[in-house]
């Protein structure tokens, strides 16, 4: 089985357990007897505990030299630790069983980006195509579960979310084992790229557009049912926003080599200004499904951007910890504001929470700006 393969399966194992989490995730700690504010706490908690994990992980397996093997310890123990979740009542518990099982999964998918980008650097190919089957694998779970949960049992969230992670778990044992440059300087890699001025503001540019998807990922599932839309329809509503980003990562080397990783950014970023701007005010499934198509630039021109300034800024032997960086603040130290930030705002103003994501991607795109004048391509000097 050929390396594409391997790790097109990898991704189309991950993101089926993200396509349950991200939408039916918080509605069942609603199920659960969680209040807006305390999933807002509970999600943030998740995203916060990143940036002290991520970093840590991926400055092992850079210590190490190796990803295959620090993914699947990871995986056997987020397994574990979302199997906890059955015995969890009350809010203390569901909040101390969020923090062990995102400590020890937030590595997971830095390392597999960086098994993944230097992979296609060695073997010539391409990042978009593999990563593309994380998305299809991400509709299906969405609309799947959503399916299964209608009129069902809301447990049936959490039994999914486990059995992806088993696996994903085994899919891991087959990714490449590449070795890697060992860090000569385990504290190096990164502490040096936090003090590095282009590094910080790419962390800046990424992290605020993040944190503009805070409502949707936090409450969208919650304020859709408000609107009186079905399962169904909702499930519908996030497997069609992955649609457009399929269709960028099927022809992201073209695009990269067009217009390159920076104006990709801009490009994602900006689009949020537009989509989190009327999101909030729209009610019909028409409206909503047409805007969830900026979906694929949102996150996917961001997501395909940041990939590939990684892999040109970064040196080889710190390039793990420069994706837990990106991990750390993108998915963590931003993303958890933003999810308590939007619980806050969602508790008392519904969906017109969405207006203050728009503000956030104002900031963003203002970021990536900077970062394309700033960056002239190469590594950066550490």
């Amino acid at each position: 089985m050929g390396w594409a393969i391997r790790l097109s399966l990898f991704y189309a194992a991950i993101f089926a357990v993200a396509g349950v989490l991200m939408p039916w995730w918080p509605a069942w700690l609603s199920a659960r007897g969680l209040s807006a504010d305390e999933i807002g706490i509970v999600l943030a908690a998740g995203f916060w505990i990143k940036p002290l994990t991520s970093p840590l992980g991926t400055r092992w397996a850079d210590s190490l030299g190796l990803r295959r093997r620090p993914l699947v310890l990871l995986l056997i123990g987020t397994t574990i630790g979302y199997a906890l979740f059955h015995f969890a009542d009350g809010f203390w518990m569901f909040l101390g069983f969020t923090i062990l099982a995102q400590a020890i999964y937030a590595p997971v998918l830095p390392l597999g980006d960086n098994l993944t980008m230097t992979a296609a650097a060695q073997k010539d190919l391409d990042y978009g195509r593999m990563r593309l089957w994380g998305s299809v694998s991400f509709i299906g779970a969405v609309y799947g579960a959503g399916w299964l949960l209608e009129g069902g049992n809301p447990d049936i969230t959490h039994w999914l979310v486990v059995g992806g992670l088993a696996l994903t778990t085994i899919v891991a044992l087959f990714v490449p084992d590449i070795r890697f440059p060992v860090a000569k300087d385990r504290k190096r890699g990164a502490l040096r790229l936090l003090a590095h001025p282009v590094y910080r503001l790419f962390l800046l540019a990424v992290g605020l557009n993040a944190a503009a998807h805070a409502v949707l990922y936090g409450f969208g599932t919650l304020d859709w049912q408000a609107r009186g839309l079905s399962d169904v329809e909702i499930g519908l509503l996030w497997a069609e926003g992955v649609v457009a980003e399929i269709i960028l990562f099927a022809f992201a080397r073209q695009v990269i080599a067009r217009i390159g990783p920076m104006i990709l950014m801009i490009v994602g970023c900006a689009a949020g200004i537009l989509r989190w701007s009327l999101v909030g005010f729209v009610d019909t499934f028409t409206a909503l499904a047409l805007l969830q198509v900026l979906h694929g630039l949102t996150f996917g021109a961001t997501h395909l951007g940041a990939m590939h300034f990684i892999q040109r800024a970064a040196p080889p032997d710190m390039s793990a910890s420069a994706q837990g960086l990106f991990a750390a603040f993108g998915m963590g130290i931003f993303m958890g504001l933003g999810a308590l930030l939007a619980g806050w705002l969602y508790g008392d103003f519904g969906g017109h929470a969405y207006v203050a994501m728009a503000a956030l991607s104002v900031c963003a795109t203002a970021a990536a700006l900077m970062l394309n004048r700033k960056f002239d391509g190469k590594y950066l000097r550490v």
